[in-house]
Formats: structure tokens, sequence, C-alpha cells
């Protein structure tokens, strides 16, 4: 299946519900981004954010969470809250350029491309488990 027919079954298993399929896409996006994401001190999974409408380019050096969960909770509670047609999920931490490039030897081909490679796989699970 495409990405676009994998949303449009998404939507179909959602009742017809865009906001529910476009809001668990950026939940499932977040979540492979923030679990590729390599672990030192866990600032760089911690620093995810979710955006409305527009990106959020903030970061937080003393904020930390190893294992990705609390940062991944924030953002699937703000898509469910704050839904706009545009959302975004972003890291602006300066390093976070030079982890998407190979800089770290745990995520040797970055987060965001391999996010991207996977969202069609995990989609079409997604889906699946709805049926």
């Amino acid at each position: 299946m495409s990405f676009t027919a994998d949303i449009r079954a998404f939507v179909k298993k959602s009742n017809g519900n865009v906001q529910l399929a476009v809001r668990q896409t950026v939940v499932l996006v977040a979540q492979g981004l923030i679990m590729t994401t390599p672990v030192d001190t866990g600032r760089a999974r911690a620093n995810w954010v979710f955006g409305a409408g527009r990106a959020d380019v903030s970061f937080e050096w003393n904020r930390y969470d190893p294992g990705g969960n609390s940062a991944l909770a924030k953002i699937a509670a703000q898509a469910t809250a704050q839904y706009q047609p545009i959302m975004y999920v972003t890291n602006s931490l300066p390093y976070i350029g030079r982890l998407e490039t190979g800089y770290s030897k745990q995520a040797p081909a970055g987060m965001v491309m391999v996010t991207l490679a996977d969202i069609q796989r995990r989609l079409d699970a997604y889906v699946r488990g709805l049926a």
C-alpha cells in the first residue's frame, strides 16, 4: 500500500475521522523519531516536541528522558488537544543535525530518515490492527 492509501484506509477504519487518523500518524512518527534517537543522557530524546500549525523551535538543555516515554506522551496529548491541519514534530538541539547524519554509532543512519523509511510499515501494521 502507499502512504496515501494507508491514510485513506485508516480514515475509513476510523469512521471517517480524519483528525483521529492524522493525530495517530503524528504519534507514530514521533514514536519512531524518539525511539531511534541515540541515548547518552536522554537530552536528545526529551527535546522532540510538537507544534500545531507551526514548528516549535524551542529546546531545553536541562530536559532528560532516556526512555523517551515522557516526550512521546506529551506529544500524543498535544496532538490530541491541539489539532491543526499541519502538525510538526521537531528537535532544535544544536547537535541534532550531527546525530541525524551519523555522528552516533547508536544511530549511524540517523532518526528522521529511518523513521520516514519505516512509516509505511508502521501505518500498515496500525491499520491492520484496527481490523
